[in-house]
């Protein structure tokens, strides 16, 4: 008997009765000038709107996901505005005999915009170059050259020119600027050593930057094709990733839950606004930004050259190989980056996914997962502790399968799809502990798997591809914490297939709380956790083996392994992890010596 944990949602959907109607759903064709009409009815002919966004994806039909009755979102961004409705079935009308003038043939928009079809309203809508605005693109804005930014008709703003303070005003395209009085500011806003001035007429307060910075705020450097440093001040127009995909704008409203100008403090100064052009918000190593790959939610780097040369060393560290003790972090202790447990926040929060549609999860935000191929069939978890290292769960191997039909792929976003980003490996051996039996898989559930080397290595660390942190066994997280839980998993206790790689948040739940006999009874033992009660998310099939990842100071540890649990996200049937550091002596006996397998 298999014994597989199901992650599933107990949240949003669980309330169904509050779901309301769904409206219509429309088709263009590739005919020119000829529109396909699929209308989908419902009782209260309510309109969907397609695309629409659920999960981090977009869905350009009614779904199933959450539910096995069709449904759609009434708004273009379901995770934001969870407005939608069940697509009524039997009522759908297919209308391919209308005919009408392409608003867009003669295109319309002024100063190289670009004509847009607006489907079934017989309109249109421009979408402007960088230097213009207006319905037809047709007024033109005002560059500020010392701010870098462009000004639309009507806006002001201040300035420092040739030592003068100025008020100007961007008018029919032309800047329009006059001398005014000023004081010393109070405190000083200014950047990389600008001095501040204070208008009084307005109480705007500007900057006078040194030479090389600009900028409201003195924080960009000059717009170049390339960046210094990680690029934190590029403000240049790359809108291009190294793979050639074209970058979202960072308004789009596609971006819920993620970085962008709704969401980043102080985003006019990193640079962020209504373009798609390449920046760093965030501190990572080098400009990037967001994507749609696969009607899925990503990010990538951007295909822009340092402005400085990288020194080359041929002095090599393994950092896989150092590190660092995960005992309880304190204050005290000395800031030392780890080089394990930690991850891309491209996003807000984590915790605000639910496996079940909820968020997908973007690429680097759980760089220690593992996709387990078993043969032709079966399909595991796990995660990577150490370059040549991964913990799943031992019920996923109960068979004994042969190492040749084992492959592991780390960096994978999508279930069984290979990109730049991931890296495969073969399974040079997998070993138990001791304790467990294939007659009780749900006991001890726990397997290393070291991986086979690749021109004399394993695993070499990249944004995508990185270890989890194993904590110390006296490290505890207390009753209700919040743990994060990933996985390709089904999406529903009676649904066939995987997914794109989901996340979401648990917590933790009280030992005798799980081991009460409506629940769990003696089942559950000292050797594992329970978690996912109370409004958060469980796990499904195919997430077993996986992480239960608990951070601290930002720093994610290995607390729990996906193991059973009853049916999928069940009324008072929480998920079953393996406990991590009880095995944690096990586990590094293994990694720094030579045990037999089982």
């Amino acid at each position: 008997m298999v014994f597989i944990i199901l992650l599933c949602l107990s949240s949003v959907f669980s309330a169904r009765a509050r779901i309301s109607e769904p409206g219509q759903e429309a088709v263009i064709s590739k005919e020119p000038y000829r529109e396909k009409l699929r209308q989908v009815v419902s009782t209260t002919g309510k309109e969907c709107k397609f695309p629409f966004r659920q999960g981090g994806r977009l869905h350009h039909h009614c779904i199933t996901v959450l539910s096995s009755r069709p449904w759609c979102s009434l708004t273009h961004n379901f995770d934001r505005d969870r407005q939608w409705g069940f697509c009524a079935p039997g009522k759908t009308q297919l209308n391919v005999s209308r005919k009408f003038t392409d608003p867009c043939q003669l295109n319309p928009c002024q100063n190289g915009g670009i004509c847009m079809q607006i489907p079934h309203r017989h309109t249109f809508k421009c979408s402007c170059l960088e230097g213009f605005s207006g319905t037809l693109c047709e007024q033109k804005k005002c560059y500020e050259t010392l701010h870098l930014r462009y000004y639309d008709t009507g806006e002001s703003w201040g300035r420092i020119h040739l030592r003068n303070v100025e008020q100007c005003t961007c008018v029919a395209g032309e800047i329009k600027c006059e001398r005014v009085r000023y004081t010393v500011c109070r405190t000083n806003p200014c950047l990389n050593g600008g001095t501040c001035r204070l208008i009084i007429s307005s109480g705007k307060e500007v900057c006078n930057c040194r030479y090389g910075f600009s900028g409201p705020y003195c924080s960009f450097e000059p717009a170049t094709e390339c960046y210094n440093s990680r690029g934190t001040a590029y403000r240049g127009v790359v809108g291009t990733t190294v793979s050639g995909v074209r970058c979202l704008p960072w308004n789009s409203d596609l971006l819920h839950n993620e970085l962008h100008v709704g969401t980043v403090a102080a985003s006019a100064r990193k640079g962020l606004g209504e373009h798609a052009f390449c920046r760093n918000p965030d501190w990572d190593k080098r400009p990037w930004c967001y994507t749609l790959n696969d009607d899925a939610i990503s990010w990538e780097y951007c295909d822009i050259p340092s402005c400085v040369m990288a020194v080359s060393s041929s002095r090599r560290v393994n950092v896989f190989n150092t590190l660092p003790s995960p005992s309880k972090p304190t204050p005290s202790q000395p800031a030392k980056k780890p080089v394990c447990g930690k991850k891309h926040k491209k996003r807000l929060s984590v915790a605000r996914g639910r496996i079940l549609g909820g968020n997908s999860a973007l690429p680097g935000t759980h760089p220690w997962m593992a996709a387990i191929y078993i043969g032709q069939m079966d399909f595991c978890a796990g995660t990577l502790i150490s370059s040549c290292w991964v913990l799943s769960a031992a019920h996923c191997f109960f068979r004994n399968p042969q190492k040749s039909q084992l492959r592991v792929v780390l960096g994978q976003q999508n279930f069984n799809v290979t990109s730049p980003n991931t890296r495969t490996f073969g399974v040079a051996e997998y070993i138990f502990p001791k304790q467990f039996s294939v007659f009780n898989p749900t006991l001890h559930d726990i397997v290393l798997i070291k991986l086979k080397k690749q021109d004399g290595q394993c695993v070499k660390k990249t944004p995508f591809i990185r270890p989890i942190c194993l904590p110390d066994k006296n490290l505890t997280f207390p009753d209700h914490y919040c743990c994060a839980i990933s996985g390709w998993g089904r999406m529903h206790e009676k649904v066939e297939g995987y997914n794109s790689l989901q996340e979401g948040g648990v917590r933790l739940i009280p030992h005798d709380t799980c081991r009460k006999p409506e629940v769990y009874g003696n089942h559950v033992t000292a050797d594992m956790i329970c978690a996912g009660l109370n409004g958060c998310v469980d796990a499904c099939q195919g997430d077993s083996g996986g992480p239960l990842a608990c951070s601290r100071n930002d720093v994610s540890f290995l607390y729990g392994i996906i193991s059973w649990g009853e049916g999928c996200g069940r009324s008072g049937k929480p998920g079953v992890y393996t406990k991590v550091v009880n095995y944690i002596d096990w586990i590094n006996s293994v990694i720094k010596g030579k045990p037999k397998t089982s």
